[in-house]
């Protein structure tokens, strides 16, 4: 009992050695096991703010008990704060993933639909190119047989046919940079 009473008095003087020894690490160990494992290294955090708080107000505690009572209930509210912006952040950056996601969705079915435009527009020769190689997969060979023409003709086709749709892709948009991308893009979707 006296040795509580000398921890109170000391720390109502300004000598906190004595709590730091007696009250310390028991108060990290509260704030650690309410922050849980994934926030633990913030416990630190809360007990020297509650230290800091308790020590403002050092004059006002008539017992130890009453110190302890201030000190725990500082560390939980602080606990309760960190836990809380944590799980406001979780929710905010998972917003702006599904928002992104949301975005990137609607920009890739844009970039389809001006894809899909400029393959209509295409002559039906090299529609039909288009078709037997990036939508049936057929190779070069196999589909110089099935139209009657050489396989160089049918390289020679393809590549035509890729400018056309470069070239109908710039037109539309305005850029040739970006005709170029959303070109490659969308024969990468399709390998």
């Amino acid at each position: 009992m006296a040795q509580t009473e000398q921890l109170l008095s000391e720390f109502k003087s300004g000598n906190i050695g004595t709590f730091y020894n007696e009250l310390y690490a028991k108060l990290l160990v509260y704030a650690s096991r309410h922050l849980g494992p994934d926030y633990a290294f913030l416990a630190e955090d809360c007990v020297q703010d509650a230290v800091y708080k308790a020590y403002e107000q050092r004059g006002s505690f008539k017992s130890v008990l009453t110190l302890k009572a201030f000190l725990y209930s500082c560390i939980h509210h602080a606990a309760i704060d960190i836990l809380r912006k944590n799980q406001a952040q979780s929710n905010y950056l998972s917003q702006q993933d599904d928002r992104t996601e949301f975005l990137n969705s609607i920009i890739e079915q844009e970039t389809l639909n001006l894809l899909y435009d400029s393959i209509e527009r295409l002559p039906e020769k090299y529609r039909r190119i288009f078709e037997l190689h990036f939508q049936q997969g057929l190779k070069n060979a196999e589909i110089a047989q099935l139209l009657g023409i050489t396989e160089s003709a049918v390289k020679k086709q393809k590549a035509c046919m890729l400018d056309l749709l470069r070239k109908d892709l710039q037109k539309r948009t305005g850029n040739h940079f970006l005709a170029a991308t959303l070109l490659l893009q969308w024969l990468q979707w399709l390998e």
